[in-house]
């Protein structure tokens, strides 16, 4: 993919240590940016500090501030009106990359029919990567890609993602008025323009440890997945495809309550789950769910 630019999108806000990593990673890799475009989210003095100097001491790299939190949905978009790249390649600041990672990107967008590509990410609590388990799957092969991702988010997160600039402008975006679930609402209006690029190998590694996150919010995380998914069930046309998206996003409800140990709610909505569409991945994931929410969560509060 000789010629094509791409432009690295990382927000942040009083993430200074963690944004030095993902800086470190992004400038570590075979195939470099153009450019990077950090936005300091609002942070306080002392961090916009030390932001500002991880930023001026990082090849190719330029720093945009938003005085006040907007989120990282609105701080993406500010980036990426002002990126000059083919390529946009998220990544949120308590995140890293591997080597190879944009290099595989490139590859997977050479086609101009595909318009998002996105790789497998492990989970991780430690600097080190130490694998907790694995996000990113191919899509269902049963159903077109609108219907597919409209069931779930089977994508993943910003740092496993990259986006064709000309596709993400089309669309509008992230939606900065949604709590949660931006990523997924935007995978939903790209599968509408073109394929989607699956690359199976971890490439991404997502830090999920203690530190404060959208998705440690309950009440953010359900709020938007509730607004997303009315946008979603729109978005499937036969009975099939509507009970499939019904189903999914059931199940995703009982994920959701089993996350926050709120096990034993989750059984109602597994239940409804599989007798609405019985799909592959709550076949595959009914035991383990099941048995926690029967066993009562961990801190004994049911």
């Amino acid at each position: 993919m000789s010629g094509t630019r791409i432009s690295v999108i990382v927000p942040t806000r009083d993430r200074a240590d963690k944004l030095a990593r993902a800086l470190a990673s992004v400038t570590a890799q075979t195939d470099p940016p153009q450019e990077i475009l950090v936005v300091d989210d609002g942070s306080s003095p002392e961090e916009a500090g030390r932001i500002a100097a991880f930023v001026a001491a990082t090849p190719d790299a330029r720093l945009l501030r938003q005085e006040r939190s907007a989120g990282g949905a609105a701080a993406r978009n500010l980036a990426a009106r002002q990126a000059s790249g083919d390529i946009l390649a998220f990544l949120d600041s308590d995140d890293w990359w591997l080597p190879h990672r944009l290099a595989s990107h490139c590859a997977a967008l050479a086609s101009p029919a595909t318009v998002l590509s996105y790789n497998r990410a492990r989970l991780t609590r430690s600097g080190a990567g130490t694998g907790r388990g694995t996000v990113g799957r191919a899509p269902p092969e049963r159903w077109p890609l609108r219907v597919a991702i409209a069931g779930w988010n089977f994508v993943g997160s910003c740092s496993s993602v990259c986006v064709q600039a000309e596709a993400f402008r089309a669309v509008g975006g992230f939606d900065p008025e949604l709590p949660s679930c931006q990523d997924w609402e935007l995978w939903l209006r790209l599968s509408r323009r073109g394929r989607f690029a699956f690359l199976p190998e971890p490439l991404t590694l997502l830090d999920v440890g203690p530190h404060a996150r959208i998705t440690t919010s309950a009440r953010a995380v359900e709020t938007g997945h509730a607004l997303v998914h009315r946008r979603a069930a729109a978005m499937a046309s036969s009975e099939a495809e509507q009970r499939y998206v019904a189903a999914e996003h059931l199940w995703t409800l009982a994920e959701i309550e089993s996350r926050f140990e709120r096990t034993r709610a989750a059984l109602p909505y597994m239940l409804r789950s599989l007798l609405r569409c019985p799909t592959e991945r709550a076949l595959k994931r009914t035991p383990a769910l099941a048995l926690r929410a029967v066993s009562g969560p961990r801190g004994g509060q049911g």
